[in-house]
């Protein structure tokens, strides 16, 4: 670890990044944030969530970020504008200071090619450390940079990551008509010992208990064979919607913030719910500790699996989906 963080230091050194480097935002400026290498949805809405404290403090900011993942902040009420190409964005000269994710050869890669001679501030600098609570830090650190003292209780509403629909996706779920009691079940994942393939169990027993709410299950196309699965053993229900790999995350977003709660485990949807400000129910195993993920700005009930989320008992998984219904109710 102490290597990697030397190799960083010297690699801003050694591109005359060094001298460039700040330690506060001023008021008042012109920001182009930097976000490339970081793939996955769940983790640039925790690490992006902080820009809200961006609002009123500085003139301008801009994003680059990897092109999969441009349409999460297409609609964005903090960013101006968002691309994947820095050709889209203004000029270098353009911008006051610009936001590194980190000294990463990836966070560093895109300043180098066109904004070099640009100032710059890090979120993360030369840390390669173990895993942490993104979206806490997040806030911390911008609040650092800034210059500024959030109070205990701003902090408690406001750490969760956050996300605007276009009216265009709005209108587009609106269309649907779907119930308002809905509520989401994610199905499919990347990764096996991140996906939870017992829904099947778990909504046979809420409907045994008597709980009829409508189930729309989400997801991309990863999760078409539980989807199916669920579509067969439940096909008498037609309180169960197919909604898998036909919305974009802009309309998964707006149909999330329609729902009365969010069943996930641990990944993109699970963010994209704690965005929609969604009651949730997730799902976590292994070395992601539910700590990791959430807030008390989050109102998610989680649920931990030694290994893998399939260790969690379907009896717990619904349980936990009544008691929130119920928290919802009160």
């Amino acid at each position: 670890m102490a290597q990697r963080r030397a190799r960083r230091e010297l690699n801003l050194w050694l591109q005359g990044q060094s001298g460039l480097r700040r330690e506060r935002i001023e008021p008042a400026r012109r920001l182009l944030w930097i976000y490339k290498g970081m793939p996955q949805v769940g983790d640039s809405l925790m690490d992006l969530a902080a820009r809200v404290l961006l609002i009123g403090r500085v003139d301008s900011v801009d994003l680059l970020i990897d092109a999969h993942l441009v349409p999460l902040y297409a609609a964005d009420q903090v960013f101006d504008r968002v691309s994947h190409d820095p050709a889209q964005l203004a000029p270098a000269e353009s911008y006051d200071l610009v936001l590194l994710h980190s000294a990463s050869s990836h966070s560093l890669q895109d300043k180098l090619h066109s904004f070099r001679h640009q100032p710059f501030v890090h979120m993360h600098g030369i840390y390669t450390g173990p895993e942490f609570n993104r979206t806490l830090f997040g806030f911390y650190r911008l609040a650092q940079l800034l210059g500024i003292k959030p109070g205990t209780d701003e902090l408690a509403h406001r750490t969760r990551p956050v996300m605007w629909s276009s009216a265009v996706d709005i209108a587009a779920i609106d269309a649907l008509g779907l119930p308002s009691d809905s509520v989401a079940m994610s199905v499919g994942g990347v990764h096996d010992w991140r996906t939870y393939t017992r829904w099947d169990d778990v909504l046979t027993l809420l409907r045994a208990a008597g709980w009829q709410r409508p189930i729309l299950l989400i997801g991309a196309n990863n999760g078409a064979a539980l989807r199916d699965r669920l579509m067969v053993s439940h096909g008498f229900d037609d309180q169960v919607i197919d909604c898998v790999g036909r919305h974009t995350l802009g309309q998964t977003h707006a149909l999330l913030q329609r729902c009365r709660l969010a069943l996930c485990a641990d990944g993109g949807l699970l963010h994209l719910a704690h965005a929609a400000d969604v009651p949730a129910v997730g799902l976590f195993a292994g070395i992601i500790n539910p700590a990791f993920r959430l807030t008390t700005a989050n109102r998610t009930r989680a649920l931990y699996g030694a290994q893998r989320v399939d260790d969690i008992a379907p009896q717990d998984v619904a349980a936990a989906v009544l008691e929130q219904d119920q928290l919802v109710s009160a």
